[in-house]
Protein backbone atom coordinates (compact mmCIF):
# COMPACT_ATOMS: atom_id res chain seq x y z
CA UNK A 1 0.00 0.00 0.00
CA UNK A 2 3.18 2.39 0.27
CA UNK A 3 2.45 5.41 -2.48
CA UNK A 4 -1.17 4.49 -2.68
CA UNK A 5 -1.80 7.76 -3.33
CA UNK A 6 0.85 8.89 -5.99
CA UNK A 7 -1.52 6.26 -8.23
CA UNK A 8 -4.85 7.93 -7.94
CA UNK A 9 -5.87 10.68 -10.86
CA UNK A 10 -8.08 12.47 -9.65
CA UNK A 11 -10.99 12.88 -11.78
CA UNK A 12 -13.52 15.53 -10.42
CA UNK A 13 -15.12 16.38 -7.53
CA UNK A 14 -18.38 14.39 -6.94
CA UNK A 15 -19.59 16.77 -3.97
CA UNK A 16 -18.78 19.06 -1.32
CA UNK A 17 -20.23 20.07 1.44
CA UNK A 18 -19.39 23.27 3.72
CA UNK A 19 -21.27 22.95 6.70
CA UNK A 20 -20.48 18.86 7.13
CA UNK A 21 -16.87 19.78 6.10
CA UNK A 22 -16.29 17.25 3.78
CA UNK A 23 -15.17 16.50 -0.54
CA UNK A 24 -16.48 13.11 -2.03
CA UNK A 25 -13.98 13.00 -5.11
CA UNK A 26 -14.46 10.87 -8.02
CA UNK A 27 -10.61 9.17 -8.59
CA UNK A 28 -9.21 6.79 -11.33
CA UNK A 29 -6.87 3.95 -10.45
CA UNK A 30 -5.03 1.91 -13.10
CA UNK A 31 -5.52 -1.76 -12.69
CA UNK A 32 -2.66 -4.70 -12.44
CA UNK A 33 -3.27 -4.99 -16.35
CA UNK A 34 -3.73 -1.76 -17.24
CA UNK A 35 -7.68 -1.30 -16.97
CA UNK A 36 -8.86 1.86 -15.50
CA UNK A 37 -10.60 1.76 -12.18
CA UNK A 38 -12.84 3.74 -10.56
CA UNK A 39 -12.85 4.95 -6.71
CA UNK A 40 -14.36 7.20 -4.35
CA UNK A 41 -12.60 9.64 -2.03
CA UNK A 42 -14.02 11.00 0.64
CA UNK A 43 -12.07 14.05 2.45
CA UNK A 44 -13.66 15.55 5.92
CA UNK A 45 -12.27 18.62 7.44
CA UNK A 46 -12.72 22.39 6.80
CA UNK A 47 -14.18 23.19 3.43
CA UNK A 48 -12.37 21.54 0.56
CA UNK A 49 -11.25 23.08 -2.92
CA UNK A 50 -10.28 20.94 -5.84
CA UNK A 51 -6.75 22.40 -5.93
CA UNK A 52 -5.92 21.73 -2.49
CA UNK A 53 -6.76 18.29 -2.72
CA UNK A 54 -4.74 17.38 -5.78
CA UNK A 55 -1.42 19.42 -3.46
CA UNK A 56 -2.45 16.98 -0.75
CA UNK A 57 -2.40 13.64 -2.33
CA UNK A 58 0.94 14.45 -4.41
CA UNK A 59 2.63 16.15 -1.30
CA UNK A 60 5.55 14.13 -0.19
CA UNK A 61 5.56 16.04 3.57
CA UNK A 62 2.23 14.08 4.74
CA UNK A 63 1.92 10.22 5.82
CA UNK A 64 -0.93 8.07 5.10
CA UNK A 65 -1.75 5.50 7.99
CA UNK A 66 -3.75 2.45 7.36
CA UNK A 67 -6.75 2.43 9.64
CA UNK A 68 -8.49 -0.60 8.17
CA UNK A 69 -9.07 -2.30 4.84
CA UNK A 70 -12.10 -4.25 4.38
CA UNK A 71 -13.50 -5.88 0.93
CA UNK A 72 -13.55 -2.64 -1.53
CA UNK A 73 -13.25 -0.30 1.88
CA UNK A 74 -9.78 1.83 2.68
CA UNK A 75 -10.17 3.65 5.62
CA UNK A 76 -6.64 6.46 6.49
CA UNK A 77 -5.78 8.63 8.41
CA UNK A 78 -3.70 11.59 6.43
CA UNK A 79 -1.06 13.43 8.90
CA UNK A 80 -0.52 16.74 6.86
CA UNK A 81 2.15 19.50 8.25
CA UNK A 82 0.05 21.84 5.94
CA UNK A 83 -2.64 21.37 7.47
CA UNK A 84 -3.92 21.83 11.29
CA UNK A 85 -5.49 19.23 11.92
CA UNK A 86 -5.55 15.28 10.87
CA UNK A 87 -7.99 14.54 7.51
CA UNK A 88 -10.06 11.53 7.60
CA UNK A 89 -10.13 9.69 4.01
CA UNK A 90 -12.24 7.14 3.13
CA UNK A 91 -11.22 5.65 -0.27
CA UNK A 92 -13.07 3.15 -1.92
CA UNK A 93 -11.70 0.84 -4.76
CA UNK A 94 -12.78 -0.30 -7.30
CA UNK A 95 -16.23 1.91 -6.71
CA UNK A 96 -19.13 1.40 -8.91
CA UNK A 97 -21.35 3.36 -10.51
CA UNK A 98 -23.65 2.81 -7.41
CA UNK A 99 -21.08 4.37 -4.89
CA UNK A 100 -20.23 7.15 -7.55
CA UNK A 101 -24.06 8.19 -7.40
CA UNK A 102 -24.06 7.78 -3.68
CA UNK A 103 -21.38 10.82 -3.06
CA UNK A 104 -22.54 12.72 -5.68
CA UNK A 105 -24.41 16.44 -5.53
CA UNK A 106 -28.04 15.50 -5.94
CA UNK A 107 -31.19 17.20 -6.21
CA UNK A 108 -33.91 15.54 -4.21
CA UNK A 109 -38.01 15.42 -4.04
CA UNK A 110 -40.28 13.87 -1.13
CA UNK A 111 -42.22 10.66 -1.90
CA UNK A 112 -44.34 8.50 -0.07
CA UNK A 113 -43.97 4.84 -0.34
CA UNK A 114 -47.10 2.62 0.33
CA UNK A 115 -46.81 -0.82 1.80
CA UNK A 116 -48.37 -1.53 -2.10
CA UNK A 117 -45.22 0.55 -3.38
CA UNK A 118 -42.64 -0.65 -1.77
CA UNK A 119 -43.96 -4.69 -2.31
CA UNK A 120 -44.07 -4.28 -6.42
CA UNK A 121 -41.62 -1.38 -7.14
CA UNK A 122 -38.78 -0.44 -4.10
CA UNK A 123 -38.25 -4.01 -2.91
CA UNK A 124 -37.42 -5.67 -6.51
CA UNK A 125 -35.42 -2.43 -7.45
CA UNK A 126 -33.50 -2.45 -4.00
CA UNK A 127 -32.85 -6.58 -4.67
CA UNK A 128 -31.23 -5.77 -8.23
CA UNK A 129 -29.41 -2.66 -7.55
CA UNK A 130 -28.14 -2.23 -3.91
CA UNK A 131 -24.82 -1.75 -2.95
CA UNK A 132 -22.86 -4.56 -2.02
CA UNK A 133 -23.11 -5.71 1.43
CA UNK A 134 -20.16 -8.17 1.26
CA UNK A 135 -17.89 -5.18 4.28
CA UNK A 136 -21.15 -6.06 6.57
CA UNK A 137 -20.71 -9.37 6.82
CA UNK A 138 -16.74 -9.41 7.02
CA UNK A 139 -17.38 -7.66 10.46
CA UNK A 140 -19.90 -9.40 11.76
CA UNK A 141 -18.27 -13.16 10.55
CA UNK A 142 -15.46 -11.96 12.45
CA UNK A 143 -13.16 -11.49 8.94
CA UNK A 144 -12.42 -7.89 9.45
CA UNK A 145 -12.18 -4.71 11.82
CA UNK A 146 -12.16 -6.83 14.78
CA UNK A 147 -10.41 -4.09 16.23
CA UNK A 148 -12.54 -1.50 15.61
CA UNK A 149 -15.48 -3.14 17.62
CA UNK A 150 -16.18 -1.49 20.94
CA UNK A 151 -18.93 -3.65 22.02
CA UNK A 152 -20.28 -7.14 20.98
CA UNK A 153 -23.47 -9.24 21.46
CA UNK A 154 -24.56 -12.38 20.51
CA UNK A 155 -26.91 -10.69 18.73
CA UNK A 156 -25.13 -7.63 17.59
CA UNK A 157 -21.94 -5.51 17.67
CA UNK A 158 -21.03 -2.00 18.07
CA UNK A 159 -18.14 0.31 16.03
CA UNK A 160 -17.48 3.50 15.47
CA UNK A 161 -18.84 5.26 11.90
CA UNK A 162 -16.22 4.98 9.11
CA UNK A 163 -15.37 8.83 9.28
CA UNK A 164 -15.89 9.70 12.93
CA UNK A 165 -12.28 10.65 14.18
CA UNK A 166 -13.12 9.10 17.76
CA UNK A 167 -11.99 12.05 19.19
CA UNK A 168 -14.66 14.73 18.48
CA UNK A 169 -17.37 14.53 21.57
CA UNK A 170 -19.89 17.11 19.72
CA UNK A 171 -19.08 15.00 16.39
CA UNK A 172 -19.51 11.34 18.11
CA UNK A 173 -21.13 8.60 15.30
CA UNK A 174 -21.02 4.91 16.13
CA UNK A 175 -22.70 2.44 14.83
CA UNK A 176 -24.67 -1.31 15.55
CA UNK A 177 -24.73 -3.72 13.01
CA UNK A 178 -27.07 -6.61 14.01
CA UNK A 179 -25.93 -10.20 13.42
CA UNK A 180 -28.71 -11.63 11.89
CA UNK A 181 -28.79 -11.42 8.01
CA UNK A 182 -32.84 -11.77 7.57
CA UNK A 183 -33.50 -7.92 8.65
CA UNK A 184 -32.97 -5.65 6.21
CA UNK A 185 -34.53 -2.46 7.03
CA UNK A 186 -37.40 -0.88 9.40
CA UNK A 187 -39.96 -2.71 7.15
CA UNK A 188 -38.83 -5.83 8.13
CA UNK A 189 -39.44 -5.05 11.55
CA UNK A 190 -42.49 -6.86 13.80
CA UNK A 191 -43.04 -7.51 17.47
CA UNK A 192 -41.34 -10.43 17.82
CA UNK A 193 -38.22 -7.56 17.82
CA UNK A 194 -39.30 -5.60 20.25
CA UNK A 195 -36.17 -7.58 22.92
CA UNK A 196 -33.57 -7.65 20.00
CA UNK A 197 -34.29 -3.29 20.40
CA UNK A 198 -34.35 -2.72 24.10
CA UNK A 199 -31.38 -4.77 24.16
CA UNK A 200 -29.44 -3.34 21.59
CA UNK A 201 -30.51 0.61 23.15
CA UNK A 202 -30.13 0.01 26.76
CA UNK A 203 -26.61 -1.91 25.93
CA UNK A 204 -25.02 0.30 24.13
CA UNK A 205 -26.47 3.73 25.62
CA UNK A 206 -24.59 2.37 28.72
CA UNK A 207 -21.75 1.61 26.98
CA UNK A 208 -21.48 5.34 25.38
CA UNK A 209 -22.40 6.74 28.79
CA UNK A 210 -19.56 5.09 30.11
CA UNK A 211 -16.66 5.29 27.90
CA UNK A 212 -17.06 8.83 26.66
CA UNK A 213 -18.46 10.14 30.01
CA UNK A 214 -22.02 11.17 27.94
CA UNK A 215 -25.28 11.72 29.96
CA UNK A 216 -27.60 9.18 27.91
CA UNK A 217 -30.33 12.06 27.40
CA UNK A 218 -28.10 13.67 24.93
CA UNK A 219 -27.35 10.31 22.91
CA UNK A 220 -29.91 9.64 19.83
CA UNK A 221 -30.44 6.05 18.08
CA UNK A 222 -31.86 6.57 14.87
CA UNK A 223 -32.53 4.19 11.70
CA UNK A 224 -31.79 5.61 8.48
CA UNK A 225 -34.66 4.94 5.77
CA UNK A 226 -33.91 4.85 2.85
CA UNK A 227 -30.86 3.44 4.66
CA UNK A 228 -27.55 3.42 2.51
CA UNK A 229 -27.06 -0.44 2.76
CA UNK A 230 -30.12 -3.16 3.35
CA UNK A 231 -28.58 -4.87 6.31
CA UNK A 232 -30.37 -3.68 9.81
CA UNK A 233 -27.82 -1.07 11.73
CA UNK A 234 -28.50 1.65 13.90
CA UNK A 235 -26.41 5.09 14.20
CA UNK A 236 -25.65 6.82 17.50
CA UNK A 237 -24.98 10.30 17.89
CA UNK A 238 -24.93 13.16 19.93
CA UNK A 239 -27.87 15.43 19.27
CA UNK A 240 -25.15 17.91 18.34
CA UNK A 241 -24.41 16.20 15.39
CA UNK A 242 -26.22 17.27 12.55
CA UNK A 243 -24.19 16.00 9.46
CA UNK A 244 -25.40 12.16 10.14
CA UNK A 245 -28.51 11.97 7.96
CA UNK A 246 -30.48 12.74 11.10
CA UNK A 247 -33.32 15.21 9.57
CA UNK A 248 -36.99 14.38 10.00
CA UNK A 249 -37.40 12.44 6.29
CA UNK A 250 -34.89 10.23 6.93
CA UNK A 251 -34.42 9.68 10.60
CA UNK A 252 -36.60 7.22 12.74
CA UNK A 253 -35.75 7.32 16.16
CA UNK A 254 -35.38 3.58 17.95
CA UNK A 255 -37.88 4.42 20.50
CA UNK A 256 -40.99 5.70 18.25
CA UNK A 257 -40.09 2.52 16.18
CA UNK A 258 -40.73 0.31 19.31
CA UNK A 259 -43.72 2.11 20.19
CA UNK A 260 -45.31 1.76 16.83
CA UNK A 261 -44.50 -2.16 16.99
CA UNK A 262 -46.21 -2.22 20.23
CA UNK A 263 -49.29 -0.20 19.13
CA UNK A 264 -49.68 -2.01 15.87
CA UNK A 265 -48.16 -5.27 14.97
CA UNK A 266 -47.94 -4.60 11.31
CA UNK A 267 -46.88 -1.24 11.64
CA UNK A 268 -43.50 -1.39 9.00
CA UNK A 269 -45.16 -3.83 6.75
CA UNK A 270 -48.87 -1.03 6.00
CA UNK A 271 -47.52 1.82 7.06
CA UNK A 272 -46.89 4.60 3.86
CA UNK A 273 -43.04 6.12 4.21
CA UNK A 274 -42.13 9.72 3.71
CA UNK A 275 -38.76 9.93 2.49
CA UNK A 276 -36.41 12.02 0.00
CA UNK A 277 -34.96 10.30 -3.02
CA UNK A 278 -32.58 12.06 -6.06
CA UNK A 279 -34.62 13.02 -8.82
CA UNK A 280 -32.15 11.22 -11.22
CA UNK A 281 -32.22 8.37 -9.35
CA UNK A 282 -34.00 5.13 -11.04
CA UNK A 283 -36.20 4.59 -8.15
CA UNK A 284 -37.90 8.05 -8.51
CA UNK A 285 -38.44 7.63 -12.18
CA UNK A 286 -40.15 4.33 -11.39
CA UNK A 287 -42.16 5.47 -8.19
CA UNK A 288 -43.01 8.67 -10.73
CA UNK A 289 -44.29 6.63 -14.26
CA UNK A 290 -46.25 4.42 -11.33
CA UNK A 291 -47.87 7.79 -10.20
CA UNK A 292 -48.45 8.80 -13.67
CA UNK A 293 -49.97 5.44 -14.61
CA UNK A 294 -52.49 5.34 -12.09
CA UNK A 295 -53.72 8.98 -12.12
CA UNK A 296 -54.35 8.27 -16.09
CA UNK A 297 -56.41 4.99 -14.89
CA UNK A 298 -58.51 7.18 -12.14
Amino acid sequence: MEDWNKKVKLVRILNDDQESKFAAIEGEVEGTEGEKQSAVLVFEKTPFHFDEVVKLMNDDQQQFKVDFINDIYHKYTVEARSACNDIKLAFIHPATPLHIKKYSRKQSCLISETSERYQTIVRPYIEQNQLNSQWVYNIIDGKSERERILLETDQFLLLPDIMWDGKSMDSLHLLVLVKSHGIHSIRDLKPEHIPLLESLLEKTLDFISTKYAIAKNVIRAFFHYPPTFYHLHVHFTTIHNRACGCEVERAHLVQDVMDHLALKPDYYQTKTLYYKIPVNDKLYQLLEESEQTKNKEA
